[in-house]
């Protein structure tokens, strides 16, 4: 166990600048002490399996981690989203919100029926580019290029002089 431990206390010391360093320029601050801690808990746990030369390794495991934090955060604003949308936090006037939604309603209905559902399997059901693209019946990069056109196709359709972000789109319509 005293040469586990020693191996992992140089590993540690020698690339956890390193680490922290690839993860911070990847995610906002609040977060970066979370991966790295959680990337040498990897480490601890898959001690034998890490190599000599192990900072590609560790860039890889970050990697990963860091995939596993940005989907945790989208479910977290997904469902942050949901609750929102259901009422359960009204606060003060929404008459923007709702003058926004008639205007994305409205260039919704613009749209083809394949781009307009593309934008909803994303935005309004919260489903990731492959559950999307298996939802649409087309591979992974097909629908990547037709969420794409849609995107664009929606911003043009939206007033010229004031384009919405595309952040409005979600929830469930109305």
């Amino acid at each position: 166990m005293a040469n586990s431990e020693e191996r992992f206390t140089v590993l540690y010391e020698q690339h956890y600048d390193a680490v922290e360093r690839y993860v911070r320029r990847r995610i906002d601050d609040a977060a970066v002490r979370d991966v790295v801690a959680e990337v040498f808990l990897v480490v601890w746990r898959r001690l034998p399996d890490v190599p000599a030369d192990a900072l590609p390794w560790l860039y890889g495991t970050a990697r990963k981690v860091l995939a596993n934090e940005v989907r945790g955060a989208g479910r977290r604003a997904a469902l942050t989203v949901r609750a929102t949308d259901h009422g359960e936090f009204w606060s003060g006037d929404h008459a923007d919100e709702v003058a926004g939604r008639v205007s994305l309603t409205t260039a919704l209905a613009r749209l083809s029926e394949p781009d307009a559902e593309a934008l909803r399997l994303v935005a309004w059901e919260g489903l990731t580019l492959r559950q999307a693209a298996r939802a649409a019946g087309c591979s992974l990069p097909a629908f990547a290029m037709r969420l794409h056109r849609a995107r664009a196709r929606l911003r043009q359709a939206l007033s010229p002089g004031s384009p919405a972000p595309l952040t409005t789109l979600r929830g469930e319509p109305s």
